[in-house]
């Protein structure tokens, strides 16, 4: 399901050094500081990557000014439906992941990536911390469709990968030619003793839950089983609010609140962001429910609408992202979506219905010209 490993490396000797650096600090939080790592980071972007650099230089930030990754300027997202952000020749691309473009439709977000190494460490690995905290393996029933079906989605890339390499025994994907699979799934829920990882899209959710009663049926699934949701709340038919859907997981699967968790991801990054309510269930913590935490390789901020400066602790604001998985492309992105600091993590507050702040507005002007470098 998963693309298989190239013949030979696209990367050069400095972009393997530093994806090592990157993977050791992915295996051990403790092995080198994230700052300078993240500083080592930019300077490479800075230096490889022409319309970021643009883009630096417009507002007039390079190496030489910065001495902390808050202070790295952050692209938009949307800059990846701009223009080529990659630090590498067109004929290094090993792949390509397309964004579903939901808000910029024709103008779609393109992350390319020379290998999958950096991208698999990362997803496994929080992956595991956050959904599998007291497991190696589950069984896995994906309402979603595989990376075969699907080979420009980030999301189906992921699942893939997850069901390689933690799917148990029967786990299985039940979105086929862009239709649920029902009776497939409904099997898949059925059979087996064992606990299972119930992970799909919110609109999947909402269709498989309109079959269920409709032939008024309900699952008790094995105790420790666990429910994933990701891509928000708008089904393809109709909305469903979160609490609605939140409250079918319990009703239809048996699954209590604790044990259910949302996931956000997104084309432009390569870590994903988890709720953290089950890991600290399984912990003996306090359940922060609906606070996203990240690993420890990437860090999320809030900052102002207008001016993109940090706000102060708990206000609300875009939030934007330093992640050093995202080597090959940019590592600072400022996203459309709002949101506020909370107990560790970051609390979605939905998305913004205003323009880039002034200063970003003006310096993706810079990063569209092209030059010779």
């Amino acid at each position: 399901m998963t693309p298989p490993s190239p013949a030979s490396d696209p990367r050069d000797d400095e972009s393997r050094r530093l994806d090592d650096k990157i993977e050791h600090h992915i295996e051990d939080a403790g092995a080198g500081d994230f700052d300078g790592l993240a500083l080592e980071v930019f300077a490479y972007q800075y230096a490889r990557n022409a319309p970021y650099r643009r883009y630096c230089d417009r507002i007039d930030r390079s190496p030489a000014d910065v001495r902390s990754w808050r202070d790295v300027p952050a692209i938009p997202a949307s800059a990846f439906g701009a223009a080529r952000l990659a630090c590498f020749p067109p004929s290094a691309t090993g792949l390509t992941f397309v964004s579903s473009g939901t808000t910029s439709r024709g103008n779609e977000s393109r992350h390319e990536l020379e290998t999958a190494a950096l991208y698999d460490a990362s997803l496994v690995s929080h992956y595991r911390a956050r959904v599998l905290p007291d497991a190696r393996s589950m069984k896995h029933v994906v309402l979603a469709p595989d990376f075969a079906e699907a080979p420009s989605s980030s999301l189906s890339y992921m699942l893939s990968k997850i069901v390689d390499v933690a799917g148990a025994p029967g786990s299985g994907f039940f979105i086929r030619d862009g239709e649920l699979d029902f009776d497939g799934a409904a099997a898949a829920l059925r059979d087996g003793d064992g606990p299972v990882v119930v992970f799909g899209t919110a609109f999947a959710f909402v269709h498989f839950f309109d079959r269920c009663l409709e032939r008024d049926l309900r699952f008790q699934l094995p105790i420790g089983s666990r429910i994933v949701e990701t891509g928000g709340f708008k089904g393809k038919s109709r909305e469903v609010a979160r609490d609605e859907l939140y409250a079918s997981f319990g009703q239809l699967f048996g699954v209590p609140r604790v044990l259910c968790l949302s996931e956000y991801g997104m084309c432009e990054l390569t870590s994903q962001w988890y709720d953290a309510n089950l890991d600290d269930y399984f912990a003996g913590r306090a359940p922060r429910v609906d606070v996203k935490v990240g690993p420890h390789w990437a860090r999320a901020t809030v900052v102002d609408p207008v001016t993109a400066q940090p706000v102060a602790a708990g206000e609300e604001g875009l939030i934007q992202f330093f992640d050093l998985s995202n080597r090959g492309s940019v590592s600072a992105i400022l996203t459309a979506d709002l949101g506020k600091e909370a107990d560790g993590g970051i609390v979605l507050l939905g998305r913004s219905a205003g323009a880039l702040p002034k200063g970003c507005s003006i310096a993706v002007d810079a990063l569209l010209r092209r030059d010779d470098d």
